[in-house]
């Protein structure tokens, strides 16, 4: 295999450093940058975890005490009623918009 040289004057050579050097220093940046984006990960991942324990521990203490509260003999309050109504009246307001803006606009077109 041979070996090839090519002639650069020393403006071209000083810009290629200078450009292999600016290059080695965005890579070691970018190197640093992953380093402190890794840590920052695991802490945040430790802390979700700390925090995932907290709620378990949390949620198990509440059904404790839920479990020495009295029965209640009432039935539960059920309120899908009244948000179905209220869904139905909503779509006939709408339905009723509807034919207000399809009136005008046969009026204006006759």
């Amino acid at each position: 295999m041979e070996t090839k040289h090519i002639k650069l004057n020393y403006e071209e050579t000083l810009n290629a450093k200078k450009q292999i050097l600016s290059t080695e220093l965005n890579l070691l940046r970018t190197e640093k940058k992953v380093k402190t984006y890794k840590s920052l990960r695991k802490k945040e991942l430790a802390i979700k975890n700390k925090f995932k324990t907290a709620l378990k521990n949390l949620k198990t203490k509440i059904n404790q005490i839920e479990t020495t509260f009295p029965e209640d003999q009432k039935k539960p309050i059920k309120f899908k009623k009244r948000e179905q109504s209220i869904n139905k009246k909503k779509k006939q307001d709408i339905t009723e918009q509807l034919k207000d803006i399809k009136k005008k606009l046969a009026e204006l077109n006759q």
